[in-house]
């Protein structure tokens, strides 16, 4: 695995080291106070090194970046809802409850964690050429375009989730005033800066490294790809024409070549020329490197390896289904040392138990296998996937169950499906492998192997087995929908009686930030804007992901246009399961301006399922989910603390709060 990772706890101590106070301008901790013996951290080739791996700490350390049902974007979408105790920033943002003064000391807070992180950089790229540390010529020019890619980075993160940011380019002294420190950029000039970055880094960087050791390091096909995502954000309604909030503009600040205007409010569709002329790229690039679509033939030899038994899956479906299904679970949890070539960037996640990890934990069943000692152990059972999200898989054809006329009635959906396991529905029958790969419910079996190598069937009304019973399992530990999530789980995980860890070892895995499959989708968004000429190019990028998933594939726009669909109606449609849990949704709902539709307090629907011992009709009864859940278009971006706009003077709080 990545050195990155097992040097991480010296990185980061290391890191502090440079990150003090600022004033009362916390957002400027990015600009470190100067230090007599900083020549002493970068002298040789192993500190420089040190130093660099620091740049990348806050990626496995700030738990914004993976795949977290914590993080604001991880899961705070309709795609999952928590159980309301847990109080996560995830669900604090469904909530409409992150606030000026709710995140004024909060360090974890994303803002603060980036702009650390662009802090490490530019000290990092000061000291490289002040301290001209003893370093092969080739490699200090490696280092510094990994670190530009850093940057770039940790700028898009903020730009994605803040809108237009202050741009921090270089290292600042920390003697600068008050009326120096940078305001926010207009949104297209801090686009055309994160470019350039990655750009000059792709110059730089080896299209792949060959020593798996260096495994998440910066590459030029990972710039590449970066650059596609970016492009993609910036072309989209939010940032090309749509931004709800026509005056907000800074007071005092201003952007070269915009003056004081933040975001442009006139559409472009040069804006989708360039996205699709990124993806292209990317995609190129990726493949020149063997970058493909993970498939069942790579998957079987894991599963055959590790002797998982191909899973149980409700309904008459044969072999090859089964295959597809646990080829799509290790999809999510491999390496490309495994076999799987569709990462394109993947990280690994500093923390080293199964419980430290947050999505493992939060999705796993709560506790109900035991120990040789007959203690309970398991995960928390919270990670609980909306009724929007379930109806929003598709069925086996390929399909949106509500749109399939041979898929069960909608008056029947919440039946009994008749099978030998009466509790299982209607609904979660003759359903797409990848909905039986990502999602569990009442009479699932969740796992082969969970329970010490045999399989772990759901049962969602019984209050002593996976069940709601805040006698037995506190109020913390329950499903709120009655359903669970399985993406990000490995297929061979299993609990041996012991101790989870003792078979963690084998199933650790990166947390995969950039895969081709999203590319594809990326370039058939780009395409269904374009139109024309493209349309073709967009179909068939999109069958490719639906082949892939094991579904009809729609082969031409006139077959969408027969069922009353555009071919951006089903890229969207598509990017919701394919990209499912991925960190996606939150942005693609704000990308399209659809917060009211999506995310209103109404649209957050499960099964009445926390109830103790519910009966079969009862537990099987869509309701509302009673949480405060709420939407404001103030939400289409976070805001700042207060503690940062009242101690710069440049800085304006994001429009609404």
């Amino acid at each position: 695995m990545m050195k990155i990772y097992s040097k991480i706890g010296k990185h980061i101590a290391i890191g502090t080291f440079f990150i003090a106070s600022f004033g009362s301008c916390n957002y400027l901790d990015v600009v470190p106070v100067e230090q007599a013996d900083t020549k002493d951290m970068m002298i040789d080739n192993a500190t420089t090194l040190n130093n660099l791996y620091a740049c990348y700490g806050y990626l496995q350390n700030g738990g914004q970046d993976l795949a977290d049902y914590w993080s604001i974007d991880g899961g705070g979408t309709d795609e999952t809802v928590r159980p309301q105790e847990w109080q996560t920033f995830s669900s604090r943002a469904q909530w409409n409850a992150i606030t000026p003064s709710s995140i004024n000391t909060d360090k974890t807070y994303p803002w603060n964690i980036w702009y650390n992180a662009i802090g490490y950089c530019n000290q990092f790229l000061k000291l490289i050429e002040e301290n001209n540390p003893t370093l092969n010529p080739n490699d200090k020019e490696q280092y510094i375009a990994e670190v530009k890619f850093l940057k770039a980075y940790y700028h898009f993160r903020l730009l994605q989730m803040y809108g237009p940011i202050p741009v921090i380019d270089q290292f600042i002294s920390s003697n600068i005033s008050k009326d120096e420190i940078p305001g926010r950029s207009h949104f297209d000039y801090c686009v055309e800066y994160i470019v350039k970055l990655l750009d000059d880094a792709s110059y730089v960087l080896p299209p792949e490294h060959t020593n798996s050791s260096y495994y998440g390091r910066a590459t030029s096909v990972i710039c590449k790809a970066l650059k596609a995502r970016v492009r993609l954000l910036a072309a989209s309604p939010l940032w090309n024409g749509e931004f709800p909030y026509r005056t907000w503009k800074n007071e005092y600040f201003e952007t070269p070549g915009y003056g004081k205007e933040l975001v442009s409010f006139q559409y472009d569709r040069n804006k989708w020329v360039k996205a699709r002329e990124a993806c292209i790229d990317a995609i190129n690039a990726a493949k020149a490197i063997q970058t493909e679509l993970f498939d069942i033939d790579k998957s079987e030899i894991l599963r055959q390896n590790q002797n998982v038994a191909l899973p149980a899956i409700p309904g008459a479906v044969d072999e090859d289904f089964r295959k597809k299904v646990i080829m799509l679970r290790y999809m999510m949890t491999t390496k490309p040392d495994d076999g799987n070539k569709e990462i394109i960037w993947g990280i690994v996640n500093a923390h080293t138990e199964l419980f430290e990890n947050n999505m493992i934990a939060g999705s796993l069943p709560h506790y109900i296998l035991q120990n040789d000692l007959g203690v309970n152990v398991g995960g928390w059972g919270g990670l609980s996937p909306t009724l929007y999200c379930v109806e929003h898989f598709y069925t086996n054809k390929g399909k949106l169950p509500a749109e399939d006329q041979n898929f069960t009635e909608q008056s029947l959906w919440f039946k009994s499906a008749g099978l030998a396991n009466q509790n299982i529905i209607n609904l979660n029958v003759g359903r797409e492998p990848r909905f039986y790969a990502w999602l569990s419910f009442d009479g699932d079996e969740y796992s082969s192997v969970l329970a010490n190598r045999q399989p772990l069937i759901c049962e969602m009304r019984n209050p002593n087995k996976t069940g709601y019973d805040a006698a037995i399992w506190g109020t913390r530990n329950y499903s709120v929908t009655g359903f669970l999530n399985k993406k990000w789980i490995h297929p061979n995980l299993s609990y041996t009686g012991s101790s989870w860890n003792q078979n963690f070892g084998d199933t650790r895995y990166p947390t995969t930030l950039i895969r081709l499959g999203e590319l594809y989708l990326n370039l058939a968004e780009c395409d269904a804007h374009l139109g024309g000429e493209f349309t073709d190019e967009g179909v068939e990028y999109l069958d490719k992901i639906r082949k892939r998933a094991g579904i009809d594939e729609w082969k031409s726009e006139a077959s969408m246009a027969a069922v009353g669909k555009t071919i951006l109606d089903a890229v969207m449609e598509e990017r919701f399961v394919e990209l499912y849990m991925e960190g996606h949704r939150y942005y693609d709902i704000r990308r399209y301006v659809q917060g009211k539709k999506y995310l209103k307090k109404d649209a957050y629907r499960g099964l009445n399922a926390m109830i103790s011992a519910p009966t079969f009709e009862v537990f099987n009864t869509p309701i509302t989910i009673g949480q405060p859940f709420d939407w404001n278009d103030r939400m289409y971006l976070m805001p700042i603390s207060n503690d940062e706009i009242y101690s710069n003077p440049q800085l304006v709080q994001a429009p609404g709060y």
